[in-house]
């Protein structure tokens, strides 16, 4: 993990964290192949994106 010598984060020694040294590789993820049926579409994973994605599918919307 990279770390920045400046900055907001930068006096918490994230390399030494607990987060780090417990954290699982990410999965791999092969790319989307061909095309994709889908009412909307959501490009990020965070709280706001995971909350669209999350209320839209359970008003049936195809997400």
């Amino acid at each position: 993990m990279a770390s920045s010598s400046t900055g907001f984060n930068s006096g918490l020694d994230i390399a030494k964290s607990y987060y780090v040294a417990t954290a699982n590789p990410a999965p791999d993820h092969p790319a989307l192949v061909g095309d994709v049926d889908t009412d909307l579409v959501v490009v990020g994973g965070g709280c706001t994106g995971l909350s669209a994605a999350l209320h839209a599918a359970e008003r049936g919307v195809k997400v």
